[in-house]
């Protein structure tokens, strides 16, 4: 008879952005992939957790799956939060009602200490895993079942670069300051899993990287031409060819050295001139010294197109219509949007460092984050031959194809039992 693993996964960052929409990152995506193919597994028992953000985490779930998912809190956390979803149910998300309600529910839970989840891990499922998906893990499960706890790290950028973050940025120094020498961890690159032994001296036996994938009911080839056109007509594109690039507009991303090459092109007159860069994503930090890049000349800015956020459903067609995708990423944990684009048959061009050749391989072209004639001669020979756009779009599908959510959830699935495994055989470690 096949056994199953309990495991209690912490699904408060898809609560944070059910009332803001835009807060959703690539992380809040990882997360909903990984609940929902644990769900489904015949191998795992799934629980919820939620140290933070409860009524918002059990709304989402109760909207986004048929069937429930146990949450591991106590009957009354989960009383109040169903009361609180109660009385906001009959308001839209963004209605002054809601916004006045959720207000309120913050400012009594802060009073009452009741902001963060009080677990009983001695109530948990027998031999569960508790999964940290990005908070750190609470000190009472730590302390209570520390060898039976994975936490996730997707990056240690904040450590390495902090100049590319703000001061409150702060959620990876508590996590490595929460973990203990026998938690596991996972990774989502071998790059990262690198920084991330060479930073603490954590045995990397315990570290294991599981690489992630690019939804395909979301990211897929697109030849219906109303639709692409659509998107045209929506973010007033134009008809013309477009480079595109989706990222927060933040100096990690170095979307100021991607617009400085552009514009190199465009003096230069080496680009057609109906050739724009679509410049997807929402303002971050430091987006004033993008924009001053931007608007050093009208030409320029004329073949800019800032179009802010896009929700998911439109970006299959925004890849689809565009000619190649760049991503000259200063750093990257694991890197989505390459690998989005290549599951819609775009040419990549993106940075040769950290976990970037690890997700495009062979199929993209990669040059050094800061090399201006190498970015512009990427983009120059991808514009001026269909033959290498299709070349590099057949390369692109089949990199794509390596890369699964099943994948990944069966890799999930296979630690996790490892974990009790490993526990039940007496060792402290591997």
């Amino acid at each position: 008879m096949r056994k199953s693993v309990n495991v209690i996964l912490d699904a408060s960052p898809l609560g944070i952005g059910f009332y803001h929409r835009r807060a959703r990152t690539g992380i809040s995506r990882v997360i909903e992939q990984l609940v929902a193919g644990l769900r489904r597994s015949p191998d795992c028992q799934l629980s919820l957790a939620a140290p933070t953000h409860l009524p918002e985490t059990m709304r989402y779930v109760a909207d986004n799956f048929p069937t429930a998912i146990p949450f591991v809190h106590t009957a009354g956390e989960r009383g109040v939060a169903r009361l609180e979803n109660a009385l906001l149910s009959p308001f839209g998300a963004e209605s002054v009602p809601s916004k006045v309600i959720r207000r309120i529910s913050y400012q009594t839970r802060r009073l009452t200490k009741t902001e963060y989840a009080h677990f009983q891990p001695d109530q948990f499922p027998a031999q569960s895993v508790y999964h940290a998906t990005f908070f750190p893990v609470p000190a009472v499960v730590q302390q209570r079942q520390a060898s039976r706890t994975v936490q996730s790290i997707y990056d240690l950028i904040p450590i390495m670069h902090p100049e590319w973050f703000t001061d409150g940025e702060q959620t990876v120094h508590q996590v490595l300051a929460g973990l203990l020498p026998e938690s596991w961890v996972t990774t989502i690159s071998q790059a990262t899993k690198d920084d991330f032994c060479n930073h603490t001296n954590f045995n990397p036996d315990r570290v294991v990287p599981i690489l992630l994938a690019a939804s395909p009911d979301l990211f897929h080839p697109v030849t219906d031409e109303k639709r692409k056109q659509a998107i045209r007509q929506r973010l007033k594109l134009g008809d013309g060819p477009y480079f595109l690039s989706l990222a927060t507009l933040e100096p990690r991303k170095n979307i100021d050295h991607l617009i400085r090459c552009f514009g190199q092109l465009v003096a230069s007159k080496e680009l057609s001139a109906d050739v724009k860069l679509v410049l997807v994503g929402t303002k971050g930090w430091k987006f004033d010294a993008i924009m001053a890049e931007a608007g050093r000349n009208s030409e320029l800015m004329s073949r800019l197109v800032f179009t802010g956020f896009v929700p998911d459903e439109d970006l299959a067609p925004l890849y689809a219509g565009a000619l190649a995708f760049a991503y000259p990423s200063l750093y990257e944990g694991f890197g989505l949007p390459p690998l989005e684009a290549m599951q819609c048959g775009l040419p990549v061009i993106t940075s040769n460092v950290s976990s970037l050749p690890e997700v495009v391989g062979d199929a993209a072209i990669q040059v050094a984050p800061k090399d201006v004639d190498g970015l512009c001669q990427a983009m120059l020979t991808i514009a001026g031959s269909p033959s290498v756009q299709r070349g590099m779009s057949d390369k692109s599908l089949k990199r794509a194809a390596q890369f699964s959510w099943d994948k990944f959830t069966a890799e999930h699935v296979a630690l996790y039992k490892r974990i009790i495994e490993t526990q039940s055989q007496g060792f402290a470690s591997i």
